[in-house]
């Protein structure tokens, strides 16, 4: 009986530690607050990922690298999202390629000026960053006059 017991506890330690160990999303995914989507009619956010430059060596160099991919790669997202309601809002739209042009024209400025509200790295040096854009009425302008949802 004892060894079923001892079995049983070092099998429920073994999934408390793997379930509750490391990797990424420790300072974004463990907060107690909305990752991604809309905030309120002015504040959109993203959750998005960036990996070193391969080769790099110096821990600041692999850093840095890695936060400007997760940048990019939160603005690409946003861009997408945004192309994706303006689609949804505006009936009939059937160009997906050039409303995808018109809304990164008009929302390009608004999302590269876009803020860093928060970033953890990882043992390798992977970012992932909370990524925030904010302008008055964007929610009205991103659904092209349509009702927010």
């Amino acid at each position: 009986m004892k060894k079923i017991f001892a079995l049983a506890l070092i099998l429920v330690c073994g999934v408390a530690f793997t379930a509750c160990g490391g990797g990424m999303g420790g300072l974004i995914k463990g907060k107690k607050f909305k990752t991604e989507g809309w905030l309120d009619d002015n504040t959109f956010q993203v959750v998005a990922r960036g990996v070193p430059k391969p080769g790099l060596t110096n821990k600041v160099q692999r850093q840095g690298t890695a936060k400007e991919a997760a940048q990019i790669m939160a603005e690409k997202r946003i861009i997408e999202k945004f192309v994706g309601a303006r689609l949804e809002g505006a009936a009939g739209a059937a160009d997906y390629a050039s409303t995808g042009i018109a809304v990164a024209k008009e929302f390009g400025g608004v999302v590269r000026g876009g803020t860093i509200v928060d970033e953890t790295y990882d043992e390798d040096d992977n970012c992932e960053i909370l990524y925030q854009v904010e302008k008055k009425g964007l929610k009205r302008d991103v659904m092209g006059g349509a009702s927010a949802k």
